[in-house]
C-alpha cells in the first residue's frame, strides 16, 4: 500500500486480532487489551477496533487523554484508565463512560462527586499495590477503601466492575507472593460487600507463563502485538505474530570506490567498490542513533544488507554491495517486521541497543505514518502451505558456539542445499564456515578462500564435498558462474554471496548480526574473516527459502 510518505509503519489487522483470539483461547477468560503510549506505537485507533474484533472484552490506556482520544476516534467499546495527575478531569470521564480505576480515597471521592454532578453512575475499578511499590492503594488502605467504595456502590454512584495489581515480573516466587497479597485484598473487597466481574493480575509476561495467575481476566500489551514480552522466546514460539512492519524505501543510489567515507565522521569507511543506498528514516523517526556500527541490517529485494555510517536525524545508509545492480530508486526497505517473512525482527534493534522491543516499538516517531492493512485472518491461524520461508533467531555467545551451531546446520545439509552468508566483516562468517564443514565431515581445514574465491573439501564419508566461496571481490553475477560451481551435487556455502547468486528454487539465507562493541579480528581489512578473538554476543538468523524447507532448516 502506498500512502506518498517516505516512512510507513504497516499495523497488521489480521495480526491483532489473530493475537487476541489466541490469548483469549489460551486463558479461557476476559482479555483487556492494553493500549497506552499510542498502542505501543502502534497507533492506538488502529489497534483498539482490531482488538476489539478479536474478542478483547475491555481497552486499557494509562491516562484520561488517551482515553478520550480513543472516544474522539470512534471507538464506542469499554476503555479504562488507571494514572491520574492531582487536577484530572473525572467529569469528563463519566461523560464519555470511561472506566477509572481508583487508587486511594481521594480519587474514589472525586470520582463519585462527579457521577453525582452529572446524575450517572460511574464505572470503576479498584487499583492496589500488591509489592511493585509504585500506582495503588497501599494494604494500609485496603480496608477504608473498598468499605466506602462499597458504600459508594449500594447509594448508586459507583459501580465497583473490577480489582487488579501489577506483577514485578521478578520470578515466580516474587509472583506468587504478589498474588497471595493479591488474594488478600479481594477476600477483603467481598467482605466489604462488592462483588468484582474482572479481577486481573497478569500482564503479557504472566500470561504467557504462569496459568495460575489468569483469575478470570489477563491484562495483555505487548502479546496483542505480536512481540514476545519474554526473553529466549520468539513470538512464533508463543503462537503470537508481529503486527508492524516498519518499512522506507530507497531515495538514492551511490557508487562509491573503496575507501569511501559515509556519513558524518567518516566513522564507516567502504573496504571495496560498492553501491551505498540512501534511506530517508533517521533517529527522529525511532532509529536509534547508537545502531551506528553496530552490524543491523534491513531487507532490500529479499536481502540483509548492513546500515553503515552514522545515523541522521532523517536519513540513514546501507551498503548493497553488488545488489545497486538489481534495485531502483523507490524499492522499499524493511527495516523491521516479522522475521517469519524472512525480514530482521524488532528484537534485533532491542538487542543491540540493549533494551526491550517494548521500547523500541513505542519510540517510533510521529513523522512515520502508521497504515492500517488487513486481509484474511485465516492465514494466520492455520499453516500456509504455500509459505516459501522458514526461520528462526538465536543468540551466539563466542566463536565456540558459532562453531557448534555449523556443525548441527552441516549435519543437516546435503548436495543441493545453497548457503548464503550475510554479516559485517569480523562477524564470524568464516568460524560458522569452518563448523559447516566438520559438521559435513569433509577433509579440513576450511579457511577463507578469499584469494583463490572458490575451495571444494571433499567428503570424508562418501557424503556430498563442500564448495566454500568468498565472493568478496567478484563484481556480479556472471564472474561467479565462471567459477561453474557444482549447485546440485555439494553443499555450497557462499560469504559476501548477497545479491550475486541468482534465486534458485531453494536456499538458505543465515544472517550474522555483530552489536556494538563486537570485535573483529584486525585481518579483514582485506574480506577474509575469523572469529578467534574474545567477542561479544552475535545474533545469528537462519532462513530457509523454498519449498526444500517447508518444515525448517533443521
Amino acid at each position: 500500500m502506498r500512502t506518498g510518505s517516505m516512512r510507513v509503519a504497516e499495523i497488521s489487522l489480521p495480526a491483532i486480532r489473530h493475537n487476541v483470539r489466541h490469548l483469549r483461547e489460551m486463558t479461557g477468560g476476559n482479555v483487556i487489551a492494553v493500549l497506552k503510549a499510542n498502542g505501543y506505537g502502534h497507533g492506538a485507533a488502529i489497534v483498539g477496533k482490531a482488538a476489539i474484533e478479536g474478542g478483547a472484552t475491555l481497552l486499557g490506556v494509562a491516562d484520561l487523554e488517551e482515553a478520550i482520544a480513543l472516544r474522539d476516534a470512534g471507538i464506542d467499546a469499554p476503555v479504562i484508565c488507571w494514572l491520574h495527575g492531582v487536577r484530572v478531569d473525572f467529569v469528563a470521564a463519566v461523560e464519555r463512560d470511561i472506566e477509572i480505576a481508583v487508587s486511594n480515597l481521594a480519587q474514589l471521592e472525586a470520582l463519585a462527586a462527579a457521577a453525582s454532578h452529572l446524575g450517572k453512575t460511574a464505572t470503576m475499578q479498584f487499583k492496589i499495590d500488591t509489592g511493585l511499590s509504585r500506582n495503588g492503594a497501599s494494604p494500609g488502605e485496603w480496608s477504608a477503601l473498598f468499605a466506602r467504595g462499597a458504600e459508594l456502590e449500594r447509594a448508586g454512584a459507583v459501580r465497583v466492575r473490577g480489582l487488579f495489581s501489577h506483577l514485578s515480573n521478578t520470578n515466580d516466587t516474587e509472583d506468587r507472593a504478589q498474588a497471595a497479597r493479591f488474594e488478600s485484598a479481594l477476600a477483603i473487597l467481598r467482605a466489604a460487600g462488592c462483588d468484582p466481574e474482572m479481577i486481573h493480575l497478569a500482564s503479557s509476561a504472566a500470561t504467557m507463563t504462569s496459568p495460575h495467575l489468569y483469575y478470570n481476566t489477563v491484562r495483555v500489551g505487548m502479546a496483542i502485538y505480536g512481540l514476545s514480552p519474554l526473553a529466549g522466546k520468539t513470538s512464533a514460539d508463543l503462537g503470537l505474530v508481529p503486527a508492524m512492519t516498519l518499512r522506507s524505501e530507497i531515495v538514492a543510489l551511490r557508487d562509491v570506490p573503496a575507501g569511501a567515507g559515509v556519513s558524518y565522521g567518516f566513522n564507516h569507511v567502504t573496504q571495496s567498490d560498492t553501491t551505498l543506498a540512501l534511506v530517508p528514516i533517521g533517529y527522529a523517526d525511532g532509529m536509534p542513533r547508537a545502531l551506528n556500527g553496530a552490524g543491523a541490517t534491513v531487507a532490500i529485494a529479499g536481502q540483509h544488507c548492513p546500515i553503515v555510517g552514522r545515523i541522521g536525524m532523517d536519513q540513514c545508509i546501507v551498503d548493497i554491495g553488488k545488489l545497486g545492480k538489481k534495485v531502483s530508486l523507490g524499492d522499499p526497505v524493511i527495516l523491521f517486521g516479522d522475521p517469519c517473512t524472512g525480514v530482521p525482527p524488532v528484537e534485533v534493534w532491542a538487542e543491540l541497543m540493549r533494551t526491550i522491543n517494548y521500547e523500541i516499538v513505542a519510540s517510533i516517531g510521529t513523522r512515520v505514518v502508521r497504515v492500517a492493512v488487513d486481509g484474511d485472518d485465516s492465514t494466520l491461524s492455520e499453516p500456509d502451505n504455500t509459505d516459501t520461508s522458514s526461520s528462526f533467531s538465536l543468540q551466539i555467545a563466542d566463536p565456540e558456539a558459532m562453531h557448534a551451531l555449523g556443525v548441527r546446520l552441516g549435519r543437516s545439509f546435503a548436495a543441493g542445499d545453497l548457503v548464503i552468508l550475510t554479516g559485517p566483516l569480523g562477524a564470524g562468517k568464516t568460524t560458522l564456515s569452518r563448523g559447516i564443514g566438520e559438521g559435513l565431515n569433509v577433509r579440513g581445514p576450511v579457511t577463507s578462500p578469499t584469494f583463490v574465491l572458490a575451495r571444494t573439501h571433499p567428503s570424508l564419508g562418501g557424503g556430498a564435498p563442500l564448495i566454500h566461496v568468498d565472493a568478496y571481490r567478484l563484481a556480479d553475477a556472471a564472474e561467479l558462474d565462471d567459477l561453474d560451481l557444482d549447485f546440485e551435487g555439494s553443499v555450497v556455502v557462499t560469504e559476501w554471496g548477497a545479491g550475486l547468486i541468482e534465486e534458485r528454487g531453494s536456499w538458505i539465507e543465515i544472517v550474522i548480526e555483530r552489536p556494538i562493541g563486537g570485535a573483529g579480528n584486525p585481518s579483514d581489512a582485506d574480506g577474509s574473516e575469523d572469529l578467534d578473538e574474545p567477542v561479544e554476543p552475535r545474533t545469528v538468523t537462519v532462513t530457509g527459502y523454498g519449498p526444500r524447507y517447508n518444515n525448517g532448516v533443521l
